[in-house]
């Protein structure tokens, strides 16, 4: 590029235009207009080339410069979520966000056997009663697929919970993380929600 610069210089300052004075002889005052002009459209030409080619290689060098950066963006989102020592991270692509097609991603499980928990009212959306297989979570949202009673503390139940860690946007579907927890151990849910010893337990 500085090479391309220099020669540029160089041709500028050997194509001084030669002035054409009025009464001289026409023939020669014709060659040397039209030699100012070719050398005039030259030196645009290489002039404009030169000043694209710089543009162009700012632009590759800017799209790299955000490129590393969303691909670092990424690495670190990821790198935040860790196995712990009860729950697994799960990476996925899911066509929608819809709650029966994140629990069959997080758990693993065919979708017949996510209907069969829906029926049974065994699924809880933060803390909720699941009313349509169909509704649209959201990240940060916490997802209960109950296993049953404790049996050691009745009042207490064994849930299989799915965490939506972040959710990214694609051509088709989305992408995303989940923390899974097999088994745990917690409070039965409140009033509307509480999950009833007259709905079966199930064993996973």
């Amino acid at each position: 590029m500085l090479l391309r610069n220099y020669n540029l210089i160089r041709l500028l300052k050997s194509a001084k235009l030669q002035p054409v004075y009025p009464g001289g002889n026409a023939a020669k005052d014709c060659s040397i207009f039209e030699e100012n002009a070719a050398k005039h459209i030259c030196l645009t030409s290489l002039t404009k080339n030169i000043h694209f080619t710089s543009f162009v290689n700012k632009y590759k060098k800017t799209s790299s410069t955000r490129d590393d950066m969303d691909t670092d963006s990424d690495e670190e989102t990821e790198s935040e979520f860790k196995n712990e020592r009860d729950s697994k991270i799960i990476k996925a692509k899911v066509n929608s966000l819809r709650a029966d097609l994140v629990l069959k991603a997080g758990l693993n499980v065919a979708r017949n056997k996510i209907e069969m928990l829906f029926y049974e009212s065994k699924i809880r959306v933060n803390g909720k009663k699941l009313l349509k297989k169909s509704i649209l979570l959201n990240e940060n949202d916490e997802v209960d697929v109950i296993r049953g009673f404790s049996q050691s503390n009745p009042s207490h139940l064994i849930v299989s919970r799915i965490v939506i860690l972040s959710a990214t946007g694609l051509d088709e579907g989305c992408r995303v993380n989940l923390r899974r927890y097999k088994s745990l151990l917690i409070e039965n849910y409140s009033k509307e929600n509480a999950y009833k010893s007259s709905e079966t337990s199930t064993n996973q």
